[in-house]
């Protein structure tokens, strides 16, 4: 799904998760904004949303740097 996006977008997939990364940092600093300004509800949500996507990206990356360093072996 990141190599389709990342093409789709004309970028790659490494500055794509990058990206996703600090989209994942921002809701988490907002999340934690919402939730000690008194909007609990509203933030907890958007702090977990960047859980996900912080986990989601780590996952990701991870999948990327194992395909870059797979080794293909003849048949």
């Amino acid at each position: 799904m990141v190599e389709r996006l990342a093409a789709r977008l004309g970028i790659s997939q490494m500055r794509l998760l990058i990206g996703g990364w600090v989209l994942a940092a921002v809701l988490l600093l907002a999340g934690l904004a919402l939730v000690l300004g008194g909007s609990t509800v509203v933030g907890a949500v958007v702090f977990l949303l960047g859980v996900i996507t912080s986990m989601t990206v780590a996952v990701n990356l991870l999948r990327l740097r194992a395909g870059d360093h797979a080794v293909k072996r003849p048949k």
